[in-house]
């Protein structure tokens, strides 16, 4: 769950750049790499516009017993990355062809705010943005002239829980579809089946 929505967030601010809403579209979107540094050495030609995510923790919860188990608010950062040849300004500003971190990080702001992400999380509560922030420029980050940002964001998300001890095992249905004695179209299962079975387990 964790994983999925950091991955979900950076596929926001992705679709929303194919979509044409930005004027832009993002070349790297991935969660964040563990040693930024390193990762920036081992790409001194960063592609940009670039965005990452990655978990910052669980704040509270609370499990009401209506069957979708803990309910985690968490956080999460999303950082939005510019670069820009010219000087560093212009790597926070743009230069009215290529757009600086400010902007993405605005743009960014507007993508996630109330966003419910992707239907398969099924989020509690929507996306709410808490704060954004530069962050400071390392040594990788001025050789390469990069200019980032960071989103802290916040939402709800259900954990599940496990499901508890199965009942007794008392009787198994079966709905056959025999191939060679027809009523074998799609889709399947058909909706008469060719034979059934049913067992009953001994106590």
């Amino acid at each position: 769950m964790i994983a999925a929505t950091e991955l979900a967030l950076v596929n926001a601010l992705k679709q929303a750049g194919e979509d044409g809403q930005l004027g832009y579209t993002y070349r790297v979107h991935e969660t964040f790499p563990d040693q930024f540094e390193e990762y920036l050495n081992e790409n001194p030609n960063l592609r940009t516009p670039a965005c990452w995510a990655t978990f910052l923790g669980l704040l509270d919860g609370r499990d009401d017993g209506d069957g979708l188990g803990f309910q985690a608010r968490s956080r999460f950062v999303v950082v939005v990355a510019s670069s820009n040849k010219r000087n560093e300004e212009d790597t926070r500003h743009g230069d009215g062809a290529v757009p600086g971190s400010y902007q993405l990080a605005i743009d960014a702001i507007r993508v996630l705010s109330r966003s419910m992400l992707a239907p398969e999380l099924s989020l509690i509560e929507p996306v709410r943005v808490r704060s954004a922030r530069p962050v400071a420029r390392t040594d990788q980050m001025k050789r390469q002239r990069v200019a980032m940002v960071a989103i802290e964001c916040e939402l709800v998300m259900p954990l599940g829980s496990f499901q508890e001890e199965a009942g007794d095992f008392e009787r198994l249905h079966l709905d056959w579809d025999v191939p060679p004695h027809g009523n074998v179209q799609a889709p399947l299962p058909a909706l008469t089946a060719d034979a059934r079975d049913d067992i009953e387990m001994p106590a």
